[in-house]
């Protein structure tokens, strides 16, 4: 256990430990595994600098967290197993560490490692075949998956406490399940094998690291000092100090168990009797046809309809979250999407997916949570294709499966792990979405410094947008120069869309419309032999106070006040929605953003329309700056049938900017330039994080702008401000005070960029 601050000053205080309660993080049950980035065990017979590291790590829990073991979905290697304790909970999504990540418990018993390379061996060799990541800044160590005609992972089968992992090595199909055993009162780790189906054989490390391995009368003996690890089950040999097991071939149906123990040197003969004692290797078969639930118990909670003002166009309704629950689950929930019949499914930040039913138009009774999966690797993206479910984490993307209809996840499907993930702590995968041919989108972040400013060594999908073909076989980078893009979207015409974080060569937080093969704005994070000298220009800046950290996009769909086809952007950093306004001048898109007068419980970060009542529905969480009230959300942005009054177009002209309204506008406040105010300034696009402001003239601070008149048009729905001399500009602010006809309140503030000022 970690002694966090608030444990600490409770000490200090008098006050006894047993009384504060543990940090969310520790209490939470994230079912029989857990799928993160591991560093290096802190416990015996450590391989220096290397043993359990993992990018891509299952830890699975054996016994009553008792022991673990840890699958590499990447390598099909099992990085490492130990007996005292389960996991040490550190990390960003756990205790906020920036750097650190999860390790098996301090001072567990190591019974054994093996370095992050293959395993399986391929005509003989443990040589990595991956290529380096390229383009400056690029690590200098290989990431992602094995090719798949040497080791390919295919999933995970939870049955009751049984955790199976499905694999294939060439053209063989392995399951395979760690347990712990006792024998004479002696712990023994074991692997059960099954081949289900046959194909040529290969060589697996078993153990490598301290000690000298030894191996006679079929067991494995690695003396280091006073102790001594056995293994027996399987022909084994000793290769370059490695326990190394030989499978000659494959064969359907063969099953093996291969066991483990560690103790003082002085009971190895009791050790090897324990090894040799195991049972004999389960068919585990048994286990892949799903088990009985173990998230029995639903959470309900309120529905609450917000309550609009006599002229109000939109209003907030809530969904509560179950922030209190059975499984002491940390509701962060980062994703969502709908079911073919309403009902929402919710994926979290620490790994949870929950299913929310019982929505209903009115927003009256209550909505009921459903667990139905845990342990997935941070999964901020979610989408539902023909009502089954897909999960975009930091492991790839997963399909689960509920193999026997109790409505709760028993089969964790690799969909596709071809993306690169390194360890570093920033690199969060995004969003998931999907294009009109069934092409999934989605976006990784690159791995920020601790501090924010420049990136750790990357991956080659560090920094990107990517795209995966519907069948979940073909992985391409679509772009690249991204850096924390937390949420994109597919729009019409399937025009992608995406924001970021400001940041090195991030200036401000941005809308873009995402053109294929370009680099946004990152130039560190470009992939190129040579850094680009320029950046892709966006739909618009926003200045902090607007969006100090994006979220995602969404396009309004029929019926719900504005035009179909309009683009949304979320604030996850100010908790806010926004409209967006686009002009296409010769190519370029520019345009700027207005804010919805609405407020939202956490940061915004998802928006989908239903596709039973078309309301917009916003998820959103709480986990790094942000000014969110609480943990997580789920709301819903409601048309009340009122007459929407927002900007609906901006237009730049060579002396000055029209702004059009979804209404008629009053016409005495409307015509006077006394109520209109204009002021811009430009970024510095450089590796800086962020940007200052500066003037035309390159001096810091905002130039004013004089507005010589403002003009309604005949319609009464806009209004051309005169300016002079209008030039492009990375921000523009337009502030202004008017009523509609009707004397509703008119959002008074957008935040625009001028990329091109069309001529004449």
């Amino acid at each position: 256990m970690i002694l966090h601050t608030r444990l600490a000053a409770a000490a200090l205080a008098g006050f006894s430990l047993s009384a504060v309660a543990a940090p969310k993080f520790e209490e939470m049950d994230y079912g029989r595994f857990l799928t993160a980035s591991f560093d290096n065990t802190k416990g015996e017979n450590t391989l220096k600098g290397k043993g359990c590291t993992t990018n891509k790590g299952i830890a699975i829990q054996l016994g009553e967290k008792q022991g673990g073991a840890l699958f590499d979905t990447d390598l099909c290697r099992w990085s490492g197993g130990w007996t005292g304790g389960y996991v040490t909970y550190k990390g960003v999504i756990f205790d906020g560490a920036h750097g650190p990540n999860m390790s098996p418990a301090k001072a567990v018993n190591v019974l054994f490692e093996t370095n992050p390379g293959p395993t399986w061996s391929k005509a003989g060799s443990f040589t990595d075949p991956r290529a380096l990541p390229k383009g400056v800044g690029a690590a200098k160590v290989p990431f992602g998956p094995l090719p798949k005609d040497w080791v390919k992972f295919k999933g995970t089968y939870v049955s009751g406490e049984n955790v199976v992992v499905a694999y294939t090595v060439g053209a063989a199909s392995l399951l395979e399940m760690a347990a712990l055993e006792k024998v004479n009162d002696i712990t023994v780790l074991t692997r059960t094998v099954n081949v289900v189906t046959g194909g040529a054989g290969s060589d697996n490390i078993l153990s490598e690291g301290a000690g000298t391995p030894t191996v006679q009368n079929g067991v494995a003996v690695i003396r280091d000092g006073d102790k001594c690890t056995v293994i027996a089950g399987v022909e084994m040999s000793v290769v370059e100090q490695r326990v190394v097991a030989k499978f000659a071939n494959f064969t359907a149906g063969a099953k093996a168990k291969i066991a483990y123990a560690k103790g003082a040197l002085a009971d190895e003969a009791k050790l090897v009797a324990a090894v040799k004692g195991v049972a004999q290797p389960a068919d585990l078969a048994a286990f892949t046809k799903g088990g009985a639930q173990r998230w029995k118990e639903t959470v309900s909670t309120k529905q609450i309809a917000g309550k609009p003002g006599e002229l109000d166009a939109y209003v907030v309704d809530t969904i509560e979250v179950p922030f209190t629950n059975p499984y002491k689950a940390w509701m962060r929930t980062g994703a969502f999407d709908f079911m073919k019949d309403g009902r929402i499914v919710v994926g979290t930040w620490s790994g949870d997916v929950w299913i929310v039913s019982g929505i209903n138009k009115d927003f009256t009774g209550e909505a009921k949570w459903q667990r139905i999966a845990t342990g997935l690797f941070q999964a901020l993206g979610v989408k539902v294709v023909d009502d089954v479910i897909y999960i975009h984490g930091r492991e790839g993307i997963t399909r689960l499966r509920d193999l026997n209809g109790d409505g709760e996840v028993d089969f964790y499907e690799n969909f596709n792990n071809d993306i690169q993930t390194t360890p570093g702590f920033h690199e969060f995968a995004f969003d998931l979405q999907t294009d009109s041919k069934g092409n999934f989108f989605f976006s990784k972040g690159g791995p920020v410094n601790p501090g924010g400013r420049g990136f750790q060594p990357f991956s080659a999908h560090a920094g990107s947008i990517l795209k995966l073909s519907p069948d979940g076989q073909k992985l391409e980078v679509f772009a690249t120069g991204v850096r924390a893009p937390n949420g994109i979207s597919v729009g019409p015409g399937d025009v992608v869309t995406t924001g970021d974080n400001e940041g090195s060569w991030v200036p401000k937080c941005y809308v873009h419309i995402v053109k294929q093969g370009e680099c946004v704005t990152v130039a560190d994070l470009s992939h190129m032999e040579n850094k680009p000298t320029d950046f892709s220009r966006h739909i618009c800046y926003m200045p902090k106070d607007v969006d100090n950290s994006g979220g995602g996009q969404a396009w309004v769909g029929k019926n719900w006040g504005l035009p179909e086809g309009t683009l949304l952007h979320l604030s996850y950093g100010t908790c806010s929605l926004y409209g967006v306004m686009q002009e296409n001048v010769g190519g370029v898109v520019q345009g700027g953003v207005y804010k919805f007068p609405l407020k939202f419980e956490s940061g915004t970060m998802r928006g989908r329309f239903s596709p039973t009542d078309g309301q917009l529905y916003i998820s959103g969480l709480k986990g790094w700056q942000s000014s969110a009230a609480k943990d997580g959300s789920l709301q819903r942005v409601r048309y009340t049938g009122k007459p929407v009054t927002f900007p609906a177009q901006l237009s730049v002209k060579p002396n000055g900017v029209n702004v059009a309204f979804t209404c008629e506008l009053d016409a005495t406040s409307a015509s006077d330039a006394g109520n209109f105010s204009v002021s811009a300034w430009n970024y510095k696009w450089s590796s800086d994080y962020g940007s200052a402001e500066y003037k035309f003239d390159g001096s810091k601070g905002k130039e004013a702008v004089e507005v010589k008149s403002a003009k309604l048009s005949a319609d009464k729905k806009s209004v051309f401000l005169e300016i002079e001399g209008v030039r492009p500009v990375d921000q523009m602010e337009i502030k202004f005070n008017v009523k509609s006809a009707s004397g509703a309140t008119i959002p008074g503030r957008i935040l625009n960029t001028i990329n091109v000022v069309p001529k004449g």
